[in-house]
């Protein structure tokens, strides 16, 4: 598996652990801080969100925050 596909496997895991659903937001620095003490990077996270946000599965919302706005595979 290579750092992308690990990383989104990583960040699918933590909107999990944070019970994530449809239309609900989260703070991107709650969300963002136990990743970046597992060893991934700002622009590691940064490059799949947008990837995600691109695919219509995520969004960056206002105030620093993030929507799921389809359920996760």
């Amino acid at each position: 598996m290579g750092r992308f596909e690990d990383t989104e496997a990583a960040i699918a895991q933590r909107l999990r652990a944070m019970k994530a659903k449809p239309q609900m937001t989260i703070n991107l620095v709650e969300f963002s801080t136990p990743l970046t003490a597992s060893g991934y990077t700002q622009d590691e996270i940064t490059t799949v969100l947008n990837a995600l946000a691109q695919d219509r599965i995520v969004e960056i919302a206002p105030g620093n925050r993030l929507r799921l706005i389809k359920p996760l595979p």
